[in-house]
């Protein structure tokens, strides 16, 4: 499983619930090259369930890798902040399918 440093997490404006951008280096950290990729993003379920494998609820979500987002970011639109609980901050989990969006306090 591979995940990235902790990340800010900030709104972008006009962007839907099922995108999210990062910049490529932390795209890399993940495992992810490609400009875009379609993945599982687990929602309403702890990280616990999530290492273990378990699958609960997910969505289909596009992560886009875009050298114009600053480092250390994942813009997000609002109705998908709010899915994640909004969170300022967070580390991103990826195990090749599923992403899960760790919320951390600041």
């Amino acid at each position: 499983m591979k995940k990235t440093g902790s990340l800010k997490v900030s709104l972008a404006s006009g962007m839907g619930r099922d995108h999210l951008v990062m910049h490529p280096n932390d795209g890399f950290d993940l495992g992810l090259m490609r400009v875009e990729h379609p993945v599982q993003l687990c929602v309403n379920e702890s990280l616990e369930s999530y290492l273990k494998g378990e699958v609960g609820d997910t969505e289909e979500v596009r992560i886009g890798l875009l050298n114009e987002c600053p480092v250390a970011t994942i813009l997000v639109g609002a109705a998908l902040h709010r899915r994640l609980g909004d969170p300022s901050r967070a580390v991103v989990l990826f195990d090749g399918q599923r992403l899960y969006v760790h919320s951390q306090s600041t």
